[in-house]
């Protein structure tokens, strides 16, 4: 104890003289040998000292009269007190005139480096980033960009991790020297994980490619890594490690964004080691569960996307979602509820590690519940995307795959019931995508949770989707290590060349398995009658034992028979021919006719049923507007009708009216000289009367064009001559189809609720007046249907259904396409603005995206027609 008054003395004196050295000498020789003086106070036990510093070592405890022990202390002294000065003072120092002093001598360069690479890696990393930071463009700024890769070249930041995996803090301690110890590591771990920003800012172009992201974070993980071996190797040796200060830099780095970078190359390396060593799955259990609360969620976010197999999953977190409350509440209901997730591989292994335990195993069941409490509630239903309500559903399904047999006994009842309410509120969706999944999702839980048990079947068509949660149900199975490796650092094989092999098929172009050659019995079975070729009878006609109606009253007979479904079908199929020939009666059986339709069922399984009975109404509403809408629009809010029949009046009024609002297809007849020309044959003649037409027809195209290209015009006017105007037959009528159909929205009946339960009907009624909207926008009393359609608008455009919502949106855009643009600046600006701003709160707060979208289309179809009023007023 007597010694250390004198050694601080000594070691204070030894690094004022070296200042002096350095700061007023002008022979490099000298300042080099200051400064090996110094370095032979570096601690060496980091580093084993080359030959030279072994020799200046010795040189100087000669000249200091120092012992061995005496010499220690004299080392802890300078790096306790001088260390991080002496290198400031140096970096103060250097400039391109003063390290110009060295020569071309190596041995000022490596003296200079030794400071920043030998010493004490997180004073060295401090001092460096600091003057980095404050110097401008210079020799300096340069010197100190070089030491830092070297810095990490040497593996400085391994040395350093190392030496605080040494060191085992004491959990909770609030002593000083753990204070400074956290409160240094602290702003090593922002210097470490912002150091590639601070590069590019401060180099810019001239910045190494070392400081990439993608090379420096793959640097990072190689580093983090070597020090897990050296854990790996204590822990085999029952000497207690820490890996506190890891796991913070680990949590940092993905705070930071790169999470990505960061396990691509860790994880792959983890996984391999925990698959056959206890050791290391301790080790990979506290290096992630030990990370901050903060860093969990985006930890645990790129393990369940990475981890390929739900078994590796479970090795790297163990038991860490029962003992830490962070982690449980984001496996079991942050990334359930409030997350979603297109990759299969998140759910999975997320269940999986669940499923994967003994321990765990409870979880699988409350998880399933919980899932399926917000699957099922009709609020959820309404708001949610299809995205998230699909995750949910993939959810679902796959806790159902990892039930074991006991756990679907004691559970079924309740999961039965809860699974029927959610279902329920599936069907009453107005969306068939989320009226798909309610069904896909209840015959997959119905034939899993009871095998033996009645089959639960709904009438929907399978697709890709169906077919892809019906897969979900079994577990995925152990890829094995070489795959699991492969697979995460996203290594592809080069698949095999598909070139025939010599021999086979080869030799005919071909690459496919010979044919085996017929063998006798084969032979004989092929020498039968079928070397007969068939008829072709793909032009046959059915001869029908029924006389087919000719006349719109013998039609109406027919779809009224009794016990004769050849007769109904015939008639069904020439009702639209009968109408579409306008004959002189049609007015008087029009309302007949359509109740005859609209109440027609399809009892024997007619072939296009729904859209011939459609095309049928259809045909009488264009040929007969004002008798077939007076009677469709009176019935549709009459209360004996079904929500299928009153959807089927809209379509037939939307179809008629945009049927009525074109012009009439019926051409005039050609002129005598074209009917003339057409008589004739071409050059060449022969050939059917089919050909000649398409002959005679080509020919005067191409003469026709020889004269256009030969004919000079010196006077600008029009080439074609106008077109004829035609009579519009929709204006007449618009107000037929439009006002009886909003008499009584708001009405309620037994049968029919708009406001209320059958917001499907509404939204549809909605689409059906945009749709007449936009087919009278010619007409005079369009401004009239336009001020009453904004009217029902504004009064639903808080409907808690989005498929209304969506329904609103669209009839809003009908009316600014419909109306006059320059009455939407004048009669209709206070309308139009509050449907702006009604659009504008939609894009910002709708739940659905969907509405979002369509909301801000419709904005910008406003937006665009009031900018070209204004352009033209201009």
């Amino acid at each position: 104890m007597e010694a250390i008054p004198r050694i601080k003395s000594t070691v204070h004196v030894l690094v004022s003289e070296s200042k002096n050295v350095i700061s007023s000498s002008k022979d490099g020789t000298e300042i080099c040998r200051a400064l090996s003086k110094i370095g032979a106070l570096l601690p060496s036990s980091t580093r084993s000292d080359d030959e030279e510093t072994c020799a200046s070592s010795t040189l100087l405890l000669d000249h200091l009269n120092l012992s061995s022990d005496e010499w220690a202390l004299a080392r802890q002294q300078f790096c306790k007190h001088h260390y991080v000065q002496y290198m400031e003072y140096l970096c103060h120092e250097l400039s391109l005139e003063w390290y110009g002093r060295f020569g071309r001598s190596q041995e000022g360069n490596d003296l200079f480096n030794r400071f920043f690479l030998r010493g004490i890696p997180q004073d060295a990393l401090l001092v460096l980033c600091a003057t980095l930071q404050s110097s401008s463009p210079s020799f300096k700024l340069k010197k100190c960009a070089l030491l830092l890769e070297e810095f990490f070249k040497h593996h400085q930041l391994r040395v350093m991790l190392i030496e605080l995996c040494d060191i085992l803090p004491l959990p909770g301690s609030k002593d000083s020297k753990s204070v400074t110890l956290q409160t240094q590591w602290d702003q090593v771990m922002t210097l470490l994980v912002t150091l590639p920003d601070r590069m590019a800012n401060k180099c810019k172009a001239e910045c190494s490619a070392y400081f990439h992201p993608d090379q420096y974070i793959q640097m990072v993980a190689m580093e983090i890594l070597q020090t897990l071996h050296h854990v790996h190797k204590r822990l085999s040796g029952s000497t207690d490690c820490s890996l506190q200060f890891v796991s913070q830099l680990i949590g940092r780095l993905c705070l930071h964004g790169h999470t990505e970078r960061l396990f691509d190359g860790l994880l792959p390396h983890l996984i391999k080691l925990s698959m056959s060593d206890f050791i290391w799955t301790r080790i990979a259990n506290r290096l992630l569960a030990g990370a901050p609360d903060r860093s969990l969620e985006v930890i645990l976010e790129t393990l369940l996307k990475k981890s390929p197999w739900y078994g590796a999953l479970s090795r790297l977190l163990g038991d860490a979602v029962l003992t830490k409350p962070k982690i449980n509440f984001l496996l079991t209901n942050k990334f359930l509820l409030l997350r979603h997730y297109d990759a299969d591989a998140v759910p999975q292994n997320l269940i999986g590690y669940f499923a994967s335990s003994p321990t765990r195993r409870h979880l699988v069941v409350k998880v399933l519940k919980t899932v399926l409490d917000t699957w099922g509630d009709r609020s959820a239903v309404k708001h949610t995307s299809h995205a998230q309500h699909l995750y949910l559903t993939k959810i679902i399904i796959i806790c159902v795959g990892h039930l074991s047999e006991e756990e679907r006994k004691k559970n079924k009842g309740d999961l039965t019931s809860r699974l029927m309410g959610g279902v329920q509120a599936h069907l009453e969706s107005p969306l068939p995508r989320t009226r798909h999944l309610g069904m896909v999702a209840a015959e997959i839980m119905a034939k899993t949770l009871d095998p033996d048990g009645p089959k639960l079947k709904f009438e929907f068509q399978e697709d890709e989707e169906s077919r892809h949660l019906w897969s979900l149900v079994k577990p995925p199975e152990d890829p094995g290590l070489d795959d699991i490796v492969e697979d995460i650092n996203g290594v592809t094989l080069e698949e095999e060349s598909n070139t025939p092999k010599a021999g086979g098929n080869a030799e005919n172009g071909k690459s496919g398995p010979q044919q085996s050659p017929v063998t006798a019995e084969e032979d004989e079975e092929l020498d039968s009658d079928d070397e007969f070729e068939p008829y072709d009878m793909t032009h046959d006609t059915k001869i029908s034992k029924v006389k087919i109606p000719v006349y719109v009253r013998d039609c109406m007979d027919g779809l009224v028979a009794r016990d004769n479904s050849e007769l109904t079908e015939a008639s069904l199929k020439v009702a639209e021919k009968l109408i579409r020939a306008k004959p002189d009666d049609l007015k008087n059986v029009c309302s007949q006719f359509v109740a005859i339709l609209l109440h027609l069922e399809d009892q024997y399984s007619t072939e296009n049923f729904r859209f011939l009975r459609h095309s049928a109404m259809v045909a009488l509403t264009v040929n007969c507007p004002v008798e077939a809408t007076e009677y469709l629009t009176r019935e549709f809010y009459d209360r004996n009708y079904n929500i299928r029949q009153r959807m089927d009046i809209l379509e037939v009024l939307a179809a008629a009216a945009q049927e009525l609002s074109r012009p009439a297809e019926d051409p005039a007849p050609p002129p005598a000289k074209e009917r003339r020309v057409e008589l004739l044959e071409p050059m060449g003649g022969g050939g059917g009367g089919g050909d000649r037409e398409g002959d005679a027809e080509n020919w005067r195209n191409i003469v026709q064009r020889r004269i256009e290209s030969k004919t000079r015009r010196f006077v600008k006017g029009p080439s074609k001559p106008a077109a004829s105007p035609v009579v519009n037959r929709f204006a007449p009528v618009a107000g037929h189809f439009f006002f009886p159909l909003m008499k009584a929205y708001d009405r309620k009946l037994n049968t029919m609720d708009l406001l209320g339960n059958d917001f499907l009907l509404l939204g549809r009624l909605m689409y059906t007046l945009g749709v007449v909207m936009y087919a009278a926008q010619h007409a005079p009393v369009c401004r009239q249907m336009a001020s009453s359609l904004l009217d029902v608008i504004w009064s639903l455009r808080y409907h808690t259904e989005q498929y209304v919502r969506q329904s609103l949106m669209f009839a809003v855009s009908m009316v600014t396409l419909s109306i006059p643009s320059h009455l939407l600046t004048t009669d209709f600006q206070a309308e139009i603005m509050e449907c702006r701003c009604w659009l504008q709160d939609i894009v910002e707060k709708d739940p659905e995206p969907q509405c979002k979208t369509l909301a801000a289309q419709t904005l910008l179809v406003i937006d665009s027609t009031i900018k070209k009023e204004l352009d033209v007023n201009r």
